[in-house]
């Protein structure tokens, strides 16, 4: 009897829980990584008939291992674990059962989709209009932004993960545009395609986007262009008729004598008259009706022999 006693003296005074205890890793989990359990002694005792659990179900019995592969985690691999085992501690054999751990599963949103919810025509200033969005997958929670025209008009918070929806009246006609809205859990962030809402007798549909405001612009552009274009060639085309350049074929001299061009130089050299040169001349005739061209090439004419024209 005292040697009992004794033993039981040196028990340690330890919690019913505190014998187990569960880990998983890695920590935090994402999808797609290898979830591993393990069900551990208090001081790493030994364990035998070890049972896990997930949300209080039976789940996996193991005689001698204290680990559980779980193989790729997935969103439904999200739950509470615990386990239970049995300690020989002597002289007491006792199955304890570990405290729970939540395993979370970490998984991206898919794009979410909208749908408009309203009569069976357009909705009018009045009627209520119904917005529901849902990510068909994702970790929860997750968040749902409501969106018109890239302006936030609502949100909503799914704890457990599904779809969630914004219910509104239609106040004005300013409530009729693109709505699309947002998911997002911490791990990803997706934008579902928008939806047009249309009223009932509205011209004011949406808010222009950045490929149909340029339409109305396009033919006063062109138009523009043309102008421009047209007022180049204006200040552009040459003042003066189309003929040869006065460097080409000098103007006539008076009386129907040509102001000499040389060309063809022989230096051939004559007794003492100096170097001959081969002349062109060129004969044009001129209208009385032009007295101010025919004053300009006279002066021309002075110019070509070197002499100063007569003042007028």
């Amino acid at each position: 009897m005292l040697l009992w006693m004794a033993v039981l003296l040196f028990v340690p005074c330890v919690g019913k829980t505190a014998w187990l205890y569960l880990q998983a890793w890695p920590n935090p989990v994402f999808e797609g990584d290898a979830l591993t359990l393990q069900c551990q002694g208090w001081k790493n005792i030994p364990l035998s008939q070890v049972k896990f659990y997930r949300d209080g179900k039976f789940l996996h019995f193991s005689k001698e291992s204290q680990t559980l592969s779980m193989g790729a985690a997935t969103v439904q691999s999200r739950g509470q674990y615990s386990c239970t085992g049995q300690v020989m501690y002597i002289p007491q054999i006792f199955t304890p059962t570990s405290e729970t751990a939540m395993v979370q599963v970490q998984a991206p949103v898919s794009r979410p989709v909208l749908t408009l919810h309203h009569g069976p025509t357009d909705p009018a200033v009045g009627d209520m209009v119904q917005l529901l969005c849902e990510a068909q997958r994702g970790s929860p929670p997750v968040l749902y932004l409501f969106y018109l025209d890239e302006k936030i008009v609502g949100n909503h918070s799914a704890p457990c993960g599904g779809n969630a929806s914004l219910l509104f009246p239609v106040k004005s006609e300013q409530d009729a545009g693109n709505y699309s809205c947002e998911a997002e859990n911490g791990v990803s962030r997706e934008r579902s395609e928008p939806k047009k809402l249309f009223l009932k007798g509205s011209q004011v549909l949406s808010t222009p986007t950045s490929s149909n405001w340029l339409v109305p612009w396009l033919p006063a552009s062109l138009l523009g262009m043309m102008v421009i274009a047209a007022a180049l060639l204006v200040y552009l085309r040459p003042c003066g008729k189309a003929g040869p350049l006065p460097s080409q074929i000098p103007p006539p001299a008076p009386g129907g004598e040509q102001c000499p061009l040389y060309a063809n130089v022989h230096h051939q050299k004559e007794k003492d008259e100096g170097v001959v040169y081969s002349v062109v001349h060129r004969t044009s005739k001129r209208s009385e009706a032009r007295p101010a061209e025919f004053a300009a090439e006279r002066k021309f004419y002075h110019l070509c022999r070197g002499e100063m024209p007569a003042a007028q």
